[in-house]
């Protein structure tokens, strides 16, 4: 029998139960007020605001001693009032009143405590969130995890407003996406500051199990405190601390199966070989092969002689293996607090490999990763941190590389030559010598890279409330980081033997000799650099009453030294140096002000101008917290607005551009009688003295709010920049002046705009039956436009890049094809482009009305490759230990142009250069009524080998991105495991595309596919 003691105390209700055979305890009144209305019986479930159950919620009815308390399901019964108030309260969280009004079931979803004072990472320190007025977005590392990726840019991609991504190869150890924040403000620096605890450090570099917070700060306000450099954003990771506590253990540990995500698709040899006959005729020449010479391709029956090779078959497997594994340790006490994760990862190459040699031809990838972080309390006044991080790659490739590989797949046809000849040597030809691509992945040695990356963080915090101020602080954090790259090379050239048939004398087989083969060579590539970070804070931060104030001053420095011999500009040290400072005013949670400030520069520039001022001032309105708030539904309503200036010193890597760069092996010239060759002196690079930073200035305004306890909320932020002073080559320097194009003056001169919005969208509850669910969205749509660019006039409007986008592409407007000679006569004269054009060929539009059609008439067509909207979408549900997760990601408005030797068929001669069947299937016949792209020809036809809307195509797409099914045990299969939790999960990474662009990937142009993934694994918590 389960008894229940319920003690009222006025609004207490304190329950004691040996257990919870009915969940409840109505308690009768001990001193009842009087209530109107009918008796209604009231039910329901308590939860917070992330679904989670709570069990032991006192339920009041309010000014009575009435009241009862939720089970271990969190639900509870109680008879009331039909106009009572009930009032939901436990330790912990925000206590809520809400009106029965009559209803008979009541789900309520109570705020921790905490959530009024979370706080969010903001340039150097926190801030409560309720009180952030900058544009901050942040993710749940839970999120990240759920993509199962060995770099962390993949695996955020499409998941937080403000970030634009796009993974350009899937290459082990080089597949990591690049990040643009907000889009594309200038024609040089584009990447954001990245820092992890503080420290400039490679997002790729840490692993998700190490992460406690992520965030990005987009505008002026959120960024000023990093001055010169904050002009493109800034990412913010903090790592994990330990916890106070026993030691925890969390062993993570999957493997997964890897797919080429979209190969190239090139014609089969037979297809080659009518396809050059074709070429041919249209040009007015006699076909190359005859029926019996295809019927050997289609056969097989002569391979050495009419090969038909699918080289991507014989060079590439379909799928290989990756496995990622980690293990952490976190505990401590109330003097020392510890985190500890050590992490494996293994991902194989999609080479295949031989056995005909003693070391390993395919890329691989070996990484191992050590991060800890122990926090000191000295006392209850003085605390240190320390933190030690590491990773060590071991890197594996053919020696021709990935370039030369798939370079040897692009330039090699079907038809040009066997894999292997009749001896086993490599097939080849006179032509492109070394393009066998077989022979490129497994005969060319072989190249082993060894990265080791150390990065050691301390920190201390010094509270000086009682010694000199109430509030006041001082912090301070040094850091070191050390890289080392070793590449060593063992490159070879293979034998290239032409089999030309055999001696119809004595049957031996002959060979043309054009390469003999060199024995492995031995070089050795070293590099290393090392950073050295230092900061003091001095922070004060008090309450008065209903008033909050607080106040941040900074010093930091950083030097980068690149460490590798040489006498490269490059090599010399580079500091940044700076101070900055942050004020704001808090009343009420209601009424919000910030000032950020920095005063940085860059030793890059000259004296007197090396240093710059960045302000912004930004403000906060949480109108819900007005005392006239009455909207219910809405429970939180913030409206934010930042102005202010930040900078880039990030000009492309060039180093100091105000000295004037002398070559003393320039040209030789002839002198004196006997007419001598005299070694010259020439400059390389005229010194621009007033060089300096670009300027950035930033305009945002956007609204948090959250609707119905909490289950929706949504940030959204409108935002517009100005950048100025963008760095540019000078355009207009006439050539009489003599420059060579290498050494035109650089100059301050571009200017630009870009504006757009980005939002966030998450809706989150729990059913009465127990199912939770979640959704989260967001959009991200940012577009530039260049406003000075130091262009000379143009003779047609349409020729100018003012106002068209930074990256905007340029090319002729298509009008189809020429489908007869009359169609040619009549139309504008195309000459110019390369002759007179053949039927099949493009024709185009005249912009300018001189019925010529030459480079006058190209003008802005389609998107940037970068995309000007981003997106991602998906939802979480979960019932009863089950769990299921869906992830969507997009990008649209970008474009790519479908161009070069494989869509450029014969331009370099027939037979070179494979075909892709896109082109194949989609060229202008006679018989094909709605061809994609012209009529294929013999040589290089100047006419439709250009840019132009033909070979331009949208590459928009919408993928699934992730998908994870996952179960956790129940308490009874975890006591008797003996261990805290245990959940095994599967999930799939990049599991459909869809895009019209079928022929390469949407984010990937070329090389390396991206992998799909179809993983496994399991987390058990000790």
């Amino acid at each position: 029998m389960n008894n229940c003691f319920c003690y009222l105390l006025r609004t207490l209700c304190i329950v004691i139960a040996g257990g919870f055979a009915s969940g409840l305890c109505n308690a009768k009144p001990v001193s009842a007020q009087a209530a109107s209305g009918r008796v209604i019986e009231v039910r329901g479930k308590v939860t917070d605001t992330a679904g989670n159950i709570l069990t032991g919620v006192s339920v009041m009815v309010k000014g009575t001693n009435r009241g009862t308390a939720t089970d271990s399901n969190g639900r509870y019964i109680i008879d009331v009032p039909d106009d009572a108030i009930l009032v939901f309260s436990i330790v912990g969280y925000v206590p809520k009143e809400i009106p029965v009004e009559g209803r008979e079931v009541i789900d309520v979803a109570l705020q921790p405590e905490g959530q009024l004072d979370e706080v969010v990472v903001v340039g150097f320190g926190t801030q409560k969130k309720i009180s952030v007025t900058g544009a901050v977005s942040t993710i749940s590392m839970r999120e990240v995890e759920r993509t199962s990726t060995p770099s962390l840019s993949n695996a955020i991609a499409g998941k937080i407003p403000g970030l634009i991504s796009r993974q350009g190869s899937g290459e082990p150890g080089y597949d990591g996406a690049g990040l643009i924040i907000r889009g594309i403000g200038s024609w040089v620096s584009r990447n954001p500051l990245i820092l992890v605890d503080g420290v400039q450090r490679d997002l790729n570099t840490i692993s998700p199990q190490e992460i406690e917070s992520f965030s990005i700060l987009k505008d002026a306000s959120a960024t000023a405190v990093y001055g010169i450099r904050g002009a493109n954003g800034v990412i913010l990771i903090n790592t994990k601390r330990g916890k106070v506590g026993k030691p925890s253990v969390t062993l993570r540990s999957e493997v997964a199966s890897l797919t080429n995500l979209r190969m190239r698709d090139y014609i089969n040899g037979v297809e080659y070989a009518l396809l050059m006959n074709e070429a041919l005729v249209n040009v007015g020449k006699s076909p190359q092969w005859n029926e019996a010479e295809l019927e050997k391709f289609r056969s097989g029956s002569d391979p050495y002689l009419y090969p038909n090779v699918d080289w991507i078959d014989t060079v590439f497997k379909r799928t290989t293996m990756q496995t990622i594994n980690n293990l952490s340790i976190t505990g401590g006490n109330e003097f020392v607090k510890y985190f500890t994760n050590v992490g494996y990862i293994l991902q194989d190459g999609i080479y295949k490999a031989d056995n005909l040699n003693a070391y390993n031809t395919n890329a691989n990838l070996n990484r191992y990763t050590f991060r800890s972080n122990v926090d000191i309390n000295l006392n209850s006044e003085l605390q240190l941190n320390l933190g030690l991080g590491g990773i060590m790659d071991d890197r594996n490739y053919p020696g021709g590389g990935a370039a030369g590989i798939f370079a040897g797949a692009t330039n090699t046809s079907p038809i040009a030559f066997p894999v292997r000849n009749p001896d086993g040597t490599p097939g080849g030809s006179g032509i492109y010598l070394g393009s066998n691509p077989w022979a490129q992945s497994t005969q060319t040695g072989y190249s082993v890279e060894a990265h080791s990356t150390l990065q050691a963080t301390f920190g201390g915090r010094w509270d000086l409330s009682r010694l000199l101020l109430q509030g006041l602080s001082l912090n301070g954090r040094f850091g070191y980081d050390y890289y080392n790259h070793n590449k060593t090379l063992r490159y070879k050239q293979f034998p290239v033997r032409q089999y030309i048939g055999a001696d119809p004398e004595t049957g031996e087989d002959r060979y043309v000799v054009h390469r003999e083969e060199q024995p492995l060579g031995y070089q050795i590539i070293q590099n290393a650099n090392r950073a050295i970070y230092l900061e003091g804070v001095v922070n004060y931060e008090r309450s008065f009453n209903e008033h909050e104030v607080s106040a941040m001053l900074l010093y930091n420095q950083r030097d980068y030294i690149n460490q590798t011999a040489g006498t490269s500009l490059a090599n010399i040290p580079s500091r940044n140096q700076g101070v900055a400072g942050r004020v704001t005013y808090n009343f009420k949670n209601t009424y919000l002000l910030e000032v950020n400030a920095g005063y940085n520069g860059s030793e890059n520039f000259p004296k007197g101008s090396r240093f710059g001022f960045f302000p912004s001032i930004s403000a906060g309105y949480v109108v819900s917290n007005e005392s006239f708030w009455k909207l219910s539904a809405i429970n939180s309503l913030k409206i934010r607005m930042s102005h202010g200036q930040v900078g880039s010193d990030a000009i492309g890597g060039r180093r100091f551009l105000f000295l004037t760069d002398i070559n003393k092996n320039g040209e030789s010239y002839l002198f004196g009688r006997g007419q001598q060759y005299w070694q010259g002196i020439m400059e390389n690079q005229i010194g621009v003295p007033d060089v300096s930073w670009e300027i950035s200035t930033k305009t945002n305004a956007g609204f948090d709010i959250a609707l119905f306890d909490n289950w929706i909320t949504a940030q959204v932020d409108f935002f517009n920049e100005k950048r100025d002073k963008i760095l540019l080559r000078r355009d207009q320097v006439p050539s009489i002046v003599g420059f060579q194009p290498v050494s035109i003056p650089y100059g301050n001169l571009g200017k630009a705009s870009n504006k757009g919005v980005d939002a966030m969208l998450e809706i989150k509850r729990t059913t009465r039956g127990g199912l939770y669910y979640s959704f989260r969205g967001n959009i991200t749509y940012a577009k530039n436009e260049v406003i000075e660019n130091d262009e000379p006039p143009q003779l047609y409007p349409y020729l100018s890049g003012i106002g068209e986008r930074i990256d905007q592409p340029w090319g002729f407007v298509a009008e189809g094809f020429f489908e007869s000679d009359e169609e040619i006569d009549n139309w504008y004269d195309q000459q110019a482009l390369g002759g007179r054009p053949r039927i099949g060929d493009i024709k185009y539009l005249d912009l300018n009305g001189d019925n010529v059609i030459n480079t006058y008439d190209q003008r802005a067509i389609g998107f940037a490759r970068t995309p000007e909207l981003m997106y991602g979408f998906g939802g979480t549900w979960a019932y009863k230990g089950f769990d299921l997760s869906v992830f969507f990601m997009g990008a649209a408005r970008t474009s790519v142009f479908l161009e070069g030797r494989n869509f450029y068929p014969f331009n370099e001669g027939l037979g070179v250069f494979n075909i892709f069947r896109e082109y194949y299937d989609n060229r202008w016949t006679p018989d094909n009524p709605n061809p994609l792209y012209p009529a294929v020809s013999d040589g290089n036809n100047a006419n439709n080998f250009r840019r132009s809307t033909i070979w331009q195509k949208d590459a928009s797409y919408l993928r699934l991105r992730n998908v994870e099914i996952g179960y956790t045990l129940s308490e009874a299969a975890l006591r008797t495991l003996k261990v805290a939790s245990f959940r095994v999960f599967a999930n799939g990474t990049n599991l459909y595309t869809w895009d019209t662009l079928k022929v390469i990937d949407p984010e990937s142009d070329n090389g390396y596919p991206i992998q799909m993934g179809l993983n496994v694994g399991v987390q058990i918590n000790f």
